[in-house]
């Protein structure tokens, strides 16, 4: 098995054409075909699901993709590493539990002043129970009780906006009560096992009844819906570059105060800092003039 096949298949995979895939990896469409052949002769199982120049995964194809996926961008990454010579350089490891405009722009000045230092960026689900928190130099999170294991300081107040599409009559008001909502239809994020945003626990524990609720895990199906005017929905201000870059779009003010989560920075203790990790410690310390 070759590493050329193992590209040929998942380039393949993602195209679900082999004219369209060849032509991408610049080989011919036979070259391609037998490239694959060969591999599946190799495996023993066939990979794909075939109706002539469409092909399409079987549960072998897709088990076969999520293992070789990881093991190729690994091999990939360590290429990029030698040539670059990053092996040298020190790396920082920052897990991101929440999305934040500020936080980006903060490491993109410490970047600016500390280049010699590779910064690599984890974004976390937020019900990731599992997550080895001690691999990771710093850290951000918005404080609520599926964090309350990790101990960090409080960087800044992340709150909630209304998105409403821009010919809605709510626009008129200057901020918007939640009790407005009563007879809208309101689309909320739901994450896995269940979890809900904010927004939905504090509109049930203040007795708000939405006329209609729906529910996404996705920020743009929920984006595309409001934006189609299919409902209203709440955006967190640090993820919100999306909504308000659509032109059909308008984000308001919600009157009640603190809807909204603190967001959380966190480092390793400083016996286990590298110099590295001290460097980025005393400089999101005094970004965000943390004590």
């Amino acid at each position: 098995m070759e590493l050329s096949q193992i590209r040929y298949f998942i380039a393949a995979a993602q195209f679900q054409n082999l004219s369209q895939a060849a032509r991408v990896l610049n080989i011919t469409q036979p070259a391609l075909t037998k490239s694959i052949l060969k591999l599946e002769e190799e495996l023993g199982v066939y990979l794909f699901d075939r109706a002539g120049k469409k092909v399409v995964l079987n549960e072998q194809g897709k088990r076969f993709l999520n293992l070789t996926l990881n093991s190729v961008r690994g091999l990939d990454d360590a290429a990029s590493a030698v040539k670059s010579h990053l092996i040298s350089n020190p790396s920082l490891y920052i897990g991101l539990f929440q999305h934040s405009e500020e936080i980006m722009r903060c490491l993109e000045e410490f970047s600016n002043v500390s280049p010699e230092i590779c910064i690599q960026l984890d974004h976390l689900r937020v019900t990731s129970n599992d997550v080895d928190t001690n691999r990771f130099d710093m850290l951000l999170y918005p404080k609520n009780s599926l964090f309350q294991k990790y101990k960090g300081e409080i960087v800044y107040f992340d709150p909630y906006l209304l998105a409403v599409r821009v010919s809605d009559p709510l626009t008129r008001a200057k901020a918007v009560r939640l009790s407005a909502l009563s007879a809208r239809r309101v689309v909320f994020i739901k994450h896995e096992d269940s979890l809900f945003d904010l927004p939905y626990n504090l509109c049930v524990s203040l007795g708000v009844r939405i006329r209609e609720s729906l529910f996404t895990n996705s920020h743009e199906i929920q984006r595309w819906l409001i934006s189609n005017g299919r409902g209203v929905g709440f955006v967190p201000r640090s993820g919100a570059a999306a909504y308000s870059s659509d032109p059909n779009i308008t984000l308001l003010p919600v009157a009640e105060e603190r809807l909204g989560h603190d967001i959380m920075v966190g480092f390793k203790r400083e016996k286990h800092l590298s110099a590295a990790g001290r460097a980025l410690s005393s400089f999101v310390r005094e970004y965000f003039s943390l004590s």
